[in-house]
């Protein structure tokens, strides 16, 4: 590591598309992504964690050096050259960076948004035959992406990486997103992020991926956000113009933009006089029932339908024009001219 606060805060469990491990991406605040290979439980049950999975990790990310040497030393790939007050610590979250809280892994490759099961005849070019394409096998790519959770935050509402983890042992750095816009401090002026005066109002939380490249992300009040990383691979300026995951992030020269492509605000049942009283939704500390929307978790169903979990009013079932599937249509809520 590089310094800050070192705890695990969430794991997700994930197959590898690519080298079949069973794998655990854990978030673990300052000390960032890490990545554990637990395919292999031991016949000797080792519950002191003395050897396993503790001396299993395959593979970590971080903003800063977190090795003399190698992969994770000053000169490698696997950080983005941050010193450890720019990654960790109040000043590293101040940068929006550090305290990871939430990791998702990408279900399967992508490549320019197409996935190694859709038909070949809509792949673009540059995908080839598929991953083992001689030419084209390096376009297609394993993500995973990660994000922090700050309480407060007085510059900052934190960004969500999209980190490269087609090899797991060597994972890098692709692309950074924030909620977009600028915000108004309270002696109005302008500042160029949103920012987090308490009650985690505006912090990421967690996040889930869909198809074709969207990712989905609760921000507790400032709802629920849907960004696309299907051209972040194809996106990416090279040093030479040659792709080179085998250098990494010392190979980019510019990194690509992660686009955002919408966002639901669940409102409360709007259809109710007082929603407040007849469903009895008022939390004792107000901590979230002064705010709706309040945000923090979400599933992403394969069908094309969104479930957000709204702490205070409930579940809300929404969907993206560019999720719709024609096997699973779902009637409007309410009767519209169309």
């Amino acid at each position: 590591t590089c310094g800050g606060s070192l705890f695990n805060h969430d794991n997700v469990f994930h197959i590898h598309p690519i080298t079949g491990q069973k794998l655990l991406y854990i978030s673990y605040w300052d000390a960032g992504l890490r990545i554990v290979d637990v395919s292999n439980p031991p016949q000797v049950p080792d519950p002191e964690g003395i050897s396993w999975p503790q001396d299993n990790e395959v593979g970590r990310w971080l903003g800063c050096p977190s090795a003399n040497d190698g992969w994770y030393g000053p000169d490698g790939g696997g950080h983005a050259n941050m010193s450890s007050e720019e990654w960790g610590g109040s000043s590293g979250a101040l940068n929006g960076n550090g305290w990871i809280h939430y990791a998702v892994p990408y279900d399967h490759l992508l490549c320019n948004g197409a996935k190694d099961t859709d038909p070949m005849d809509t792949w673009d070019a540059e995908c080839g035959t598929g991953p083992d394409d001689a030419e084209f096998g390096i376009n297609w790519r394993h993500l995973t992406m990660i994000a922090p959770e700050y309480g407060t935050n007085t510059n900052h509402t934190g960004y969500i990486w999209t980190i490269d983890t087609t090899d797991p042992a060597k994972p890098f750095l692709l692309s950074k997103w924030k909620l977009p816009g600028s915000s108004i401090l309270p002696d109005g002026s302008e500042h160029p992020h949103h920012y987090i005066p308490g009650g985690y109002i505006y912090s990421p939380h967690n996040g889930d991926t869909g198809t074709n490249g969207h990712v989905y992300w609760t921000h507790y009040h400032a709802g629920n956000w849907v960004t696309d990383h299907s051209d972040i691979w194809q996106d990416i300026e090279w040093v030479d113009g040659v792709p080179a995951p085998e250098v990494g992030y010392p190979a980019i020269v510019q990194m690509s933009e992660t686009k955002t492509m919408g966002y639901f605000l669940p409102s409360g049942p709007i259809w109710m006089d007082d929603p407040k009283e007849t469903l009895g939704y008022d939390m004792a500390d107000c901590w979230a029932s002064c705010m709706i929307p309040f945000d923090w978790g979400l599933q992403y169903d394969p069908r094309g339908y969104l479930f957000i979990s709204e702490m205070v009013s409930g579940v809300y079932v929404v969907q993206m024009e560019e999720d719709k599937n024609p096997d699973f249509v779902y009637p409007p809520l309410y009767p519209t001219d169309d």
